[in-house]
């Protein structure tokens, strides 16, 4: 249920003149789409109050339960680049701003999301949350901090020149080059609670989740493209022909036991692989091509090609593959566009999200609270902002240090 102490305070503070600039815009358009003049709310006696504010909340459960079908679902706020659905202009505005105090959206238009201040300003007992950060470790086992490296060249392996462009790290190989004809392997590594983009040497472009490597070779040669996986990682694979011939592409979905979970066979594609261990399965999303994905367990030799929009799901106990044939995409790749989304998502796997993210240990003090939640949040909100906004789901949390206390 919606917790109508939050539409009451804010209302009450414009009443009083107390509301912030944006707090008070929400609500004089709020006033405007319900023809209540501006003053009439400091007029109405409290049984009409009251009366009013159940209206409100009864109207936010109404809109989240027409886009997600639940009739207790939390709100979910819409993005014109992302998902083209709009809740009602302040009932979902005012939730979330009251929520968050520092953002809102308005009849579609994006307002700016104030990103969240750096480590050093961070209020005390809070957490900042995740940035683009990673660990380049060579074939001979050196590593460059990218967080701390400049822009431009870093290195020269064989023909490949490596740089570092902004947050993404770029390999340029020439073309038919001979220099290399054994691979020599690099691996990129995102800690918890960072992120980084890279570009191949074949010109395909990789996003790291948090906490999650790749490994690949620094030129391709051979008649095929291999890499290998950990964590979350999302795929535009470019096409590449050598001697006539397109060159496949492969993924090596590993453990951190490096054991191999999945294999994926790529024809020229966009997809997603959320392979964390500590998760039920291995989710391949595609979103555009087509890819063959088998188990990685020798007890499973079955394999699924899919199509766009589909999930396969191959189990980390037992490497069974489960199809789900209309997948949620946006929600798949919502890390990428720098959002939690979440449709009837489990608590628990909520907050290792939000653990892996913020890079925060993750108390249960009653046990592993039950049911599921909605909603979309913002990924550079301070975690306390994020609390507030779960805690409309009824999840209470509180920050110790770098542990996120759960109590129910």
């Amino acid at each position: 249920m919606i917790d109508l102490k939050i539409i009451r305070e804010l209302l009450d503070r414009y009443s009083a003149g107390t509301a912030l600039p944006h707090e008070q815009e929400l609500i004089e358009r709020w006033l405007r789409e319900n023809e209540l003049p501006d003053n009439e709310w400091a007029r109405l006696d409290p049984e009409n109050r009251e009366h009013w504010i159940k209206e409100m909340g009864e109207e936010l459960l109404k809109h989240a339960s027409e886009r997600t079908g639940s009739p207790d679902a939390t709100i979910r706020q819409g993005l014109p680049w992302h998902r083209r659905f709009y809740f009602h202009l302040a009932a979902a505005s005012v939730i979330m701003l009251i929520a968050t105090g520092s953002w809102y959206f308005m009849r579609g238009m994006r307002k700016d999301i104030p990103v969240a201040k750096k480590t050093e300003e961070v209020i005390k007992n809070d957490v900042a949350p995740g940035s683009n950060k990673a660990v380049l470790t060579l074939a001979d086992g050196g590593t460059v901090v990218l967080d701390d490296a400049n822009n431009g060249v870093l290195t020269s392996q064989g023909s490949t020149e490596v740089r570092k462009r902004g947050n993404e790290l770029v390999y340029s190989q020439e073309q038919n080059s001979s220099a290399i004809h054994i691979p020599v392997f690099n691996t990129l590594t995102t800690p918890r609670g960072g992120q980084y983009n890279l570009v191949l040497p074949d010109g395909s472009h990789v996003w790291l989740n948090a906490a999650s490597t790749v490994k690949y070779p620094v030129a391709f040669v051979g008649d095929s493209r291999i890499v290998e996986v950990k964590g979350e990682v999302y795929f535009e694979v470019a096409s590449f022909i050598r001697s006539g011939k397109k060159v496949p592409f492969r993924v090596k979905v590993l453990s951190e036991k490096n054991e191999q979970k999945s294999l994926i066979e790529v024809m020229g594609t966009h997809f997603n692989i959320n392979a964390y261990d500590e998760e039920a399965s291995v989710n391949t999303t595609l979103l555009e091509g087509k890819v063959k994905v088998s188990s990685g367990m020798e007890s499973h030799t079955d394999f699924a090609v899919l199509k766009p929009g589909q999930q396969a799901q191959v189990s980390n106990r037992d490497g069974a593959i489960k199809i789900v044939k209309d997948a949620d995409i946006d929600e798949a790749v919502a890390w990428k566009n720098g959002l939690f989304m979440m449709s009837g998502a489990d608590i628990s796997v909520v907050l290792r999200k939000l653990a892996r993210w913020y890079d925060v240990d993750i108390i249960y003090e009653k046990g592993m609270p039950k049911g599921k939640i909605t909603g979309d949040i913002p990924r550079n909100m301070l975690l306390s902002e994020v609390l507030k906004v779960m805690k409309l789901s009824g999840i209470q949390c509180r920050i110790e240090g770098k542990k996120l206390i759960v109590g129910s």
